[in-house]
């Protein structure tokens, strides 16, 4: 990530050191900022150096092609993308989805969040300098690494799953995959969960992030905040309170009393998360693994043509809330389909957060934001 300093008469580029599973090195993100006397007095994101047109390629790619598509926006996880365009195309078509279909669904969504904010954790809720860094960055990494493994092991892909379809899911899942999860996240759980939840709240972590990149609740509320970011400043909205495929199970989704907003409880909240994402991931695959009916799909035809309406589909991804509006016109390809990306929608606050601080402080308040280059620059 570059810092450009300015309004100098010859801005200088200055680089940000960041660790190198950072989410800001996996594509370009700049700020243009304005320092004085060392401090951050100004701080503008510029964005749209990978915009691939994503919402015009829809237009052009017919309900299964679109899978292949929707799921290149959060890469860490990508299953969200997919959900999101299938539970659209179901609405309009009023095509019911098999429970094993949609569990499966969850299943995945849930062992993605876990790997995603393991991803975010290993470099946030580790700052250089601080004791045993290396140590919890390394199991950071193989955690997520065997998150990842499971996935392909269903899916055959550790990114690009491409594994839900208009209808449920492509396939059902093996008793002995299911059992594999189950005492993985089970294990992960007491291991690794509980090591983050005690690594945030340190002295050596609070020292660094405490106070730091504060974002007010009105702030957040003005920029439609969610997720990590929105609760950590007092935002009380998760989407699957609301989600019928998680009524059973509301007593896993997280819970925390951090809301000062600032990057301690954005990191807090992160740990929470990936606490909870491993408890579900593993309450789901139970509940998969007892289904006595496993169908898991319906039967389309060879030409899946939508009906002629519109929808608007809400997900709760790793990110924050998702949303995707499907306009159809009866045709095998969307009219249209548009995509409110979380990530688009916390970057400005991301930016803000910077004012005021020293620039030494930057990479702390950076790392506390959960954001994917590709889900900025849909």
């Amino acid at each position: 990530m570059r810092l450009a300093s300015a309004p100098t008469a010859e801005p200088a580029d200055i680089v940000l050191d960041l660790d190198a599973g950072h989410w800001a090195r996996q594509g370009r993100v700049a700020f243009e900022i304005d320092l004085t006397d060392g401090i951050i007095g100004s701080s503008d994101l510029i964005a749209g150096f990978m915009h691939r047109g994503a919402e015009k390629l829809f237009e052009v790619r017919d309900y299964r092609q679109g899978m292949a598509l929707a799921n290149r926006h959060d890469w860490l996880a990508p299953v969200g993308g997919e959900i999101l365009l299938a539970r659209a195309a179901e609405e309009l078509l009023g095509m019911p989805v098999p429970r094993q279909g949609r569990l499966l669904r969850l299943l995945l969504l849930e062992l993605s969040r876990a790997a995603s904010m393991l991803a975010f954790l290993g470099p946030a809720a580790a700052p250089t300098g601080m004791p045993a860094a290396d140590e919890l960055r390394s199991k950071a990494a193989a955690a997520r690494e065997e998150l990842l493994e499971l996935l392909e092991l269903l899916t055959g892909a550790r990114m690009h799953v491409t594994f839900s379809v208009v209808g449920g899911v492509r396939n059902d899942a093996p008793d002995e995959w299911l059992t594999t999860v189950i005492g993985t996240c089970e294990r992960l759980q007491s291991e690794i969960s509980s090591t983050f939840v005690d690594a945030v709240t340190s002295d050596a972590v609070t020292a660094v992030c405490a106070g730091l990149g504060v974002v007010s609740c009105e702030s957040a509320l003005g920029h439609g905040a969610s997720g990590v970011v929105g609760r950590a400043s007092g935002i009380a909205l998760d989407l699957r309170q609301n989600d019928r495929d998680y009524a059973e199970i509301q007593h896993l989704l997280p819970h925390t009393e951090a809301t000062t907003g600032d990057a301690t409880a954005r990191l807090i909240w992160m740990a929470a998360e990936l606490r909870s994402a491993l408890a579900l991931s593993a309450e789901l695959a139970q509940r998969v693994t007892h289904a006595t009916d496993r169908a898991v799909n319906q039967t389309l035809p060879k030409v899946l043509r939508v009906p002629v309406g519109s929808t608007l589909q809400w997900l709760e991804t790793p990110l924050g809330a998702a949303g995707a509006l499907l306009e159809s016109r009866g045709d095998r390809v969307p009219c249209r389909y548009a995509l409110r990306t979380p990530s688009f929608a916390h970057a400005p606050l991301l930016a803000g957060a910077l004012v005021g601080h020293r620039l030494d402080q930057a990479a702390a308040i950076v790392s506390s934001f959960p954001i994917v280059v590709g889900d900025l620059d849909k």
